[in-house]
């Protein structure tokens, strides 16, 4: 019973590894990768994010109906209308 127990201190470049390590973990796990299966084998693709947002939708429509109002006053110039 007379048996020292060795503490074991972990040196700070060993808590740091340890960190990263944790961390590009936690960064590749959200990657968004599916599977998909082809002729050729099995492929990994990483999946696009299309999000529509309410901004997104309004720059967008501003753009169309900018476009739409010059073309309309190209055509009136030029006497299609």
């Amino acid at each position: 019973m007379t048996e020292k127990i060795k503490s074991e201190v972990i040196s700070r470049r060993r808590v740091f590894s340890l960190l990263g390590l944790a961390a590009s973990g936690l960064v590749l796990a959200t990657i968004p990768v599916s599977p998909q299966v082809t002729p050729g084998g099995v492929e990994l693709s990483v999946d696009q994010a299309q999000a529509v947002t309410y901004r997104r939708a309004r720059v967008t429509a501003r753009r169309v109906n900018r476009r739409a109002y010059r073309h309309t006053r190209r055509a009136v110039r030029r006497g299609v209308y």
